[in-house]
């Protein structure tokens, strides 16, 4: 309690010995004689101006002191907002020092000296904060931020959890559902081991004020010790969904919510490893029916350091589909960018099916246009001693690049967008390989030696596609990434805004082939309208490329086999008995990713080796078996696609037989 009465230039503060004594070690309610009373009141109050005039009694202390000039109070209340400018902005050193002048100004300010204590403690200095919050609590016993700050000092700095939680308390008892008090005791709670009252406190300080990121990156950090990493996403999406930041104070909150996003998406991502393997298998089957063409997935190198690339028959003179994954990849990314290619192939079915399929080129023609508004650099080149045939690479290489990026960025968005609706248990693995994949294009595009020999035009139009990529990102995950903020100094980011609001003003009315539509209109923006031409589906094509071998795609020679495959999967039963269902679901896995493309049945020869099963060596045939196996351990209604059904039975039979004997 405060209650400040002005006299002629003195001021009059009364406050309760009870709450001196929640401050201080001493017994100030009993035990000690009024003029000790008085003494120890003296030492606490000696920052305040003047003689000071100190009565006892029934429990109340009435102290009186001088009062700040009227000039010292304006110049004061002027430094004041100075200093919460400074504070706010993240200058917390500077803040200090101006609050530490407003107080030498007027010392009698309870709320500056919570402000400077708070300063002092982002500055890592807890012993002089804690000082300045007990003085500030003792002219005004009531402020529940400075006993929140206090209690926060007792966790980080004195390691006082039972004392923090006291302080916390005090402050709920003053102001019932104070989110800020209410964060920090479920902070302690948990640290105490109090995990229901923990999670009861997060979800009111929530409730109570959804804009404040730490309580919900409170809750995160409970679930992560208890190794929940889906309630770690659910909670952070939430986070970044409705949380603000408010200040400085905040933005590590932030930082640190991501880190721990993607560290959570990571966990998830490995965890459903075999539940994306099967729903990829069926979405490559419903796109191998849109397409009217199967498709056949390599892991393989795959040229220009690309993460993935889908050929499509119609372009190749095949008849077959193949996407090509990176093998540089980790399994989840290697994951998502095949269901991101073979989107592309599902889009390129949906236009053909309505006649609006186009194919994006550059020709002589274009290349030449391109080079001509790239004359000032290619002179440059000439001057530096370049060869003829050196720089048209280059220029080559810096237009290819330019115009696979222009052609790729707004089907991207389109892609990523279509996936995450569709494919739900795609989105840690998309998360996770999008994550890297913007890192990669930021590393590029600020690199200092890239940008310095770059061509001006190439980089900007570069720097506004990558840069319109990192929004469409961070506005797709709710703020779960920040690329843009590393973007918006560089030259040509600029740009990057009215590309991302063309893709928001027409992404939800896009049709079959309207994808081809918004590239022009990237391209108008960026001046490369002509660096490209639009070649016609011509519809059908010929069969021009000679079949793969039947070894992998005869289904009789499969039949065939069946004999052997008893023996094949009778060892893999007896392999996989001792195995939990973790390493069954290693090896599994990893089998089903090495045989995307398909495996050589046919051949006899061991040609294949597993990282999961190191040392051994295994023919095409083994390898089906022990997948095939597999799955039928971890999920027996799942259609491995291959005809191994009957000998299947037949080793299990055999299997049953040989344990039971």
């Amino acid at each position: 309690m405060r209650v400040a009465v002005q006299w002629a230039f003195m001021v009059t503060l009364i406050v309760r010995l009870a709450d001196l004594h929640f401050l201080s070690p001493l017994d100030l309610s009993g035990g000690l004689s009024t003029a000790e009373i008085i003494d120890v009141i003296r030492q606490q109050f000696d920052y305040l101006p003047g003689e000071l005039h100190i009565e006892v009694s029934d429990g109340v202390a009435t102290i009186q002191f001088e009062e700040a000039s009227a000039q010292a109070q304006t110049e004061a209340r002027r430094l004041l907002e100075k200093a919460a400018k400074r504070a706010k902005s993240g200058e917390f050193r500077k803040a200090k020092d101006i609050y530490e002048r407003v107080l030498e100004l007027d010392p009698a300010m309870a709320d500056t000296r919570r402000d400077l204590a708070m300063a002092l403690y982002e500055l890592g200095d807890m012993a002089a904060a804690k000082d300045q919050l007990i003085d500030a609590l003792r002219l005004s016993p009531d402020d529940v931020g400075s006993y929140v700050v206090l209690g926060n000092i007792y966790v980080k700095h004195e390691r006082d959890l039972a004392t923090a939680a006291r302080f916390f308390a005090r402050a709920l008892e003053l102001s019932p559902g104070d989110p800020y008090a209410l964060n920090s005791l479920a902070a302690v709670s948990s640290e105490l081991g109090d995990r229901a009252k923990a999670l009861r406190c997060f979800d009111e300080a929530i409730t109570a004020h959804p804009e404040f990121a730490n309580a919900w990156f409170g809750k995160a950090i409970l679930f992560h010790r208890e190794e929940k990493p889906a309630q770690v996403v659910e909670v952070l999406d939430a986070m970044f969904s409705h949380a603000e930041v408010m200040d400085a104070r905040s933005q590590p909150v932030f930082a640190e919510g991501r880190k721990l996003y993607l560290s959570a998406q990571q966990e998830l991502a490995e965890a459903q490893l075999s539940d994306v393997f099967k729903a990829l298998e069926t979405y490559k089957a419903d796109v191998a029916t849109l397409s009217g063409y199967p498709v056949k997935v390599r892991t393989e190198s795959v040229a220009g350091q690309l993460s993935g690339v889908a050929q499509m028959a119609w372009k190749r003179g095949r008849d077959h589909h193949i996407v090509q994954v990176s093998d540089r990849l980790a399994p989840p990314d290697g994951q998502h960018i095949e269901a991101h290619e073979l989107t592309h192939i599902r889009l390129e079915s949906l236009a053909r099916k309505c006649n609006r399929n186009r194919w994006f080129a550059t020709t002589a023609a274009s290349r030449e246009l391109a080079s001509r508004s790239l004359a000032p650099d290619v002179r440059k080149l000439e001057r530096q001693g370049y060869s003829d045939d050196a720089i048209s690479r280059v220029v080559s290489d810096l237009v290819g690049g330019l115009c696979g990026c222009l052609f790729n960025t707004p089907l991207d968005m389109r892609i990523e967008t279509l996936l995450h609706r569709e494919q739900p248990a795609l989105r840690p693995a998309q998360f996770v390989s999008l994550h890297r994949l913007a890192g990669e294009a930021l590393a590029a595009t600020t690199h200092p030696e890239i940008r310095k020999v770059t061509p001006p035009k190439v980089l900007r139009a570069t720097t506004a596609l990558n840069g319109a990529a990192a929004l469409f990102l961070d506005d797709f995950t709710h703020g779960a990434t920040d690329f843009w903020t590393h973007y918006r100094q560089l030259d040509g980011a600029g740009t990057a805004p009215r590309l991302f609001q063309l893709w928001k003003d027409r992404r939800d009315a896009l049709q079959p082939g309207d994808e081809y539509d918004l590239v022009d209109a990237f391209a108008d923006i960026l001046g490369l309208r002509g660096w490209y031409e639009w070649k016609p589906d011509p519809g059908t094509h010929e069969v021009t490329e000679a079949p793969e071998k039947e070894g992998t795609t005869n289904p009789e020679l499969l039949r065939q086999k069946h004999p052997a495959a008893v023996w094949f999967l009778l060892g893999a039963l007896q392999r996989y008995a001792p195995m939990d269902v973790e390493e069954v679901r290693a090896i599994a896995f990893e089998i089903g990713m090495l045989g995307r493309g398909g495996l050589d049945y046919a051949s006899p020869d061991k040609k294949y080796t597993l990282t999961t099963l190191p040392g051994e060596t295994f023919t095409g045939l083994q390898l089906m078996c022990l997948m095939h196996a597999g799955f039928k351990r971890l999920a027996p209604e799942h259609d491995t696609g291959m005809d191994l059904d009957a000998p299947f039975l037949t080793a299990l039979s055999i299997f049953n037989a040989e344990r039971a004997a």
